[in-house]
């Protein structure tokens, strides 16, 4: 019984918070490349211009995610254009919100809270796509051996109006900054408890097997996002070091 909770604990830590986790700090590091490589390119209002939908996607995914959590909201900007004279007035957007500490809920929500953006623009990245580029997306489907979606013929706008989404996304939506880290600590402690709650729950109504196997089957569609917001961000990358390669030669 101790060791089939112990595998049931290790399985569930594993599907649920570690590979979700390696995949979001994946994608939230390339990001930041793509952040510093805008600045490059465009200055200081570079992101701005290149991730400013991605922003109001970011503080947009914290600001739901909060109110789904019970959270009380004080104050929010999903766009703020920092005052150039003012060193410390860097930040790009901000949701402030307060929970009661000790409300198991609340707490806990500070960590789906502070992760938000990850899954919002992966999530907005692919239905964007699925909307938007069907024939693009069936190719990545493909690959992943699901059932195509039905296609459609590929109108201009909407190719345009996909891939500023993908750019600005790229660059201003997926970057947690310090502020969303720590936020996220503060229910890691919750989070540990519900996963060992889970974990006892599981091992004495079935074994570890089949909550491995059922997991993997719920989970792989986002796992399958994360790989796709990765290599959108990866081919991003590329283009915007080739620009400032470019630039840099001129």
């Amino acid at each position: 019984m101790l060791a089939n909770f112990i595998r049931t604990l290790a399985a569930i830590a594993g599907l649920v918070v570690v590979i979700p986790s390696i995949l979001g700090m994946i994608v939230v590091g390339i990001s930041r490349a793509n952040k510093r490589l805008s600045v490059i390119l465009g200055g200081f209002y570079g992101q701005i211009l290149l991730g400013g939908l991605g922003v109001i996607i970011h503080e947009l995914s914290h600001l739901i995610m909060a109110l789904l959590f019970g959270h009380r909201i004080q104050s929010f900007s999903l766009l703020h254009i920092p005052n150039a004279y003012d060193p410390y007035d860097t930040g790009l957007g901000y949701v402030n919100h307060v929970w009661d500490d000790h409300n198991f809920y609340q707490k806990m929500g500070n960590v789906m809270i502070g992760i938000a953006p990850v899954i919002g623009c992966t999530t907005v990245m692919v239905l964007s796509t699925r909307w938007l580029v069907p024939d693009f997306y069936n190719q990545w489907l493909a690959l992943t051996g699901a059932a195509p979606v039905e296609n459609r013929p590929l109108v201009w706008w909407q190719l345009l109006v996909w891939l500023i989404l993908m750019v600005n996304i790229s660059v201003g939506g997926f970057d947690l900054s310090r502020a969303d880290l720590q936020n996220s600590r503060q229910g890691l402690v919750v989070l540990l408890l519900l996963l060992v709650i889970s974990a006892g729950i599981c091992s004495f109504v079935t074994d570890y097997q089949s909550v491995i196997t059922q997991l993997t089957v719920f989970l792989t569609p986002f796992w399958l996002a994360f790989g796709f917001a990765i290599v959108i961000n990866l081919v991003l990358w590329g283009l915007l070091r080739l620009f400032v390669h470019v630039k840099g030669n001129y």
